[in-house]
């Protein structure tokens, strides 16, 4: 009876060690993923293209979220179009403050705000970008949620109104 609890806490002392190192793997993934996610981040908010560049993968697509024209998805050389057309919208510096990560796996989703102004005025919008990483740890797909409605009005300059007699019955 003594060997079999023997054998028995054994076991349970092997098979607990080994999804520890399950655990610790998958959290070596997440923190990698973090590592690169962050990097992109950084290097596209202070225009370093070159570094971004050098975390993507070949077939990288950027989607942005919304009901606008421009809300569809690019390749990388139609982001790049798209970011410098993005630029003529702004007046004076881009300011954007991180405001978090959550990362699991090979994927991450960032949030930040932007502060900046358009030709419609004062431009802040919350964003929530979520960046897909491949088997090789490139980011593949980054998909950026914002209020389109705020992109529309600040930075394109058009009025959106809503139907208040809808809301007054």
């Amino acid at each position: 009876m003594k060997k079999i609890f023997i054998l028995f806490s054994l076991s349970l002392i092997v098979t607990s060690c080994s999804d520890k190192q399950v655990m610790s793997e998958k959290e070596l993934l997440t923190e990698q993923t973090k590592k690169t996610v962050l990097k992109a981040f950084n290097a596209q908010m202070e225009g370093k293209i070159d570094i971004m560049k050098s975390l993507l993968a070949d077939d990288f697509t950027f989607t942005l979220t919304g009901q606008l024209d421009i809300s569809k998805t690019y390749t990388w050389e139609e982001y790049l179009k798209f970011a410098g057309y993005f630029g003529t919208l702004l007046k004076g510096e881009i300011g954007v403050d991180y405001k978090g990560i959550l990362a699991e796996g090979r994927s991450a989703l960032v949030f930040a705000e932007g502060r900046m102004e358009g030709v419609g005025g004062k431009y802040e919008n919350d964003y929530a970008i979520k960046y897909t990483l491949n088997e090789a740890g490139e980011i593949f797909s980054q998909k950026e949620y914002l209020s389109d409605i705020l992109l529309a009005t600040q930075l394109y300059g058009q009025e959106v109104c809503g139907d208040k007699k809808s809301f007054e019955k």
